[in-house]
């Protein structure tokens, strides 16, 4: 038996129990099909993690570059694996459609369009409210004597400018400056006269005031080079039948879901029910709360040794152009959005992330669940099955996902009391969102 793994409950009999919970018999089982309860289990096992943050693990990667993101790392335990057609398939279980994913076979009700608009547009509330798609973007062109910079249209938001000069020969280049985030007001009161006015080094650069996809520097740069920034960048767009990865954290695609279901059910005509539309509309914004507050990194390492977490914000506060010497720095490990952070190049990167939730063993045969935690997940199953039969016999079926949630709670506050300093731990990977002042700037994401 390997060490870590469940081996009590077998894929078959978790599937039978929750067709127990159904009471599939002979003359209603085309209500539900296996491959349907499987994506349910598989789904609410996700939505268990979420709710109690069980499933911690190690992992260590070899930096080849100062950026990464746990999200495509090889090996990652956050490696986003869901695809848009995944989303679909459920969907279209969850309307009672015919669960063809990218293509479409169902009623008039909806179509394959109208549901990857839904999942696409939630998608993208998702990445622009939780910060969960941050990448380097480099090479932006510097033009000489110019204050504002253009981006391109796939930039939601920017967190980070460097500038590096290129220095006219035979002249040395001067080092790269680390741009503060600033607004015009504050250029105009402190930088005066300089303000806008004799080319030199850029000290602050402006989103507040610019046009949308753009920056503002204060001065004007006089040597060309180039720009790198870490900007918050949007999905990829959906092409069904074409497979695409979601590009949000494969624990938190139902909340995706919900936010499309939301949008589906609340269009006119055919596809109109306000209650459940009402309800998906409630889910999605639970999920988002929590998605917000998701401990997704704890501890970090470098080469085998505990370092601090600490967001770009505090870095380039306290530790400014720390990224010059992009294999001495530190060593810790620089924290941004979700899934984003920065560490030694050539190091050993190491630490303790919230991974994704298993679903079975690597021989494909036991669910990973514990034995205390299954009822829980069944009765998520059962909720989630019962949406599509909607009216009172639906209804009846959210009190056991009120009794999931509570006992999920439960358990929540028992992982936590197995340390002294779980809290803080817990906020670890949120110190980006909080230095820089994200809620304030964008609203309660609750």
């Amino acid at each position: 038996m390997a060490s870590g793994t469940f081996t009590w409950l077998t894929l078959s009999a978790a599937i039978s129990q929750l067709g127990q919970r159904l009471n599939i018999t002979p003359s209603n089982s085309s209500l539900w099909t296996t491959n349907e309860l499987t994506i349910y289990i598989q789904q609410c096992l996700r939505i268990f993690n979420s709710l109690t943050w069980t499933w911690k693990k190690d992992f260590t990667f070899n930096s080849a570059n100062l950026w990464n993101s746990l999200g495509s790392v090889a090996g990652s335990p956050r490696l986003r694996t869901i695809t848009d057609v995944y989303c679909y398939t459920e969907l279209e279980y969850m309307l009672m459609e015919p669960p063809s994913g990218s293509t479409w076979t169902g009623t008039n009700q909806f179509n394959i369009s109208v549901l990857s608009d839904a999942l696409q547009g939630t998608r993208d509330d998702m990445i622009q409210l939780s910060n969960c798609n941050q990448s380097l973007l480099a090479g932006i062109a510097v033009v000489p004597n110019q204050i504002r910079t253009l981006l391109p249209d796939s930039v939601i938001d920017v967190a980070r400018v460097r500038y590096l000069p290129v220095a006219i020969p035979p002249a040395t280049p001067p080092p790269p400056t680390t741009l503060e985030k600033d607004d015009t007001v504050a250029m105009e009161f402190y930088e005066a006269p300089l303000y806008q006015q004799a080319p030199g080094t850029p000290q602050t650069f402006s989103l507040s005031s610019e046009p949308p996809l753009s920056w503002q520097v204060d001065i004007p740069p006089n040597l060309p080079g180039t720009y790198e920034a870490v900007v918050l960048q949007s999905g990829t767009a959906f092409n069904p039948p074409a497979s695409t990865l979601l590009g949000v954290p494969d624990d938190l695609a139902w909340v995706a879901e919900w936010g499309a279901l939301a949008e589906l059910l609340g269009s006119e005509s055919e596809s109109t029910d306000r209650e459940r539309a009402a309800y998906a509309q409630q889910r999605y914004q639970d999920g988002m709360t929590l998605m917000t507050k998701t401990p997704w990194i704890e501890l970090g390492k470098v080469n085998g040794v505990a370092v601090s977490l600490d967001s770009i914000v505090a870095m380039d506060r306290y530790s400014p152009n720390w990224d010059t010497n992009p294999t001495g720095f530190g060593p810790n490990i620089v924290v941004g959005g979700i899934d984003f952070i920065a560490a030694p190049v050539g190091s050993a990167i190491g630490g303790i992330v919230l991974g994704n939730a298993p679903f079975l063993d690597s021989t494909n045969t036991w669910v990973q669940v514990s034995r205390s935690n299954w009822d829980s997940v069944l009765d998520l199953c059962q909720s989630r099955a019962m949406f599509k039969i909607a009216g009172a016999e639906w209804k009846e079926a959210l009190e056991l996902e009120k009794r999931a949630i509570t006992a999920c709670a439960a358990e929540n506050v028992r992982l936590k009391s197995l340390g002294a300093f779980s809290d803080v731990l817990d906020q670890r990977g949120l110190q980006q969102e909080r230095d820089a002042n994200r809620y304030n700037k964008k609203g309660d994401k609750g």
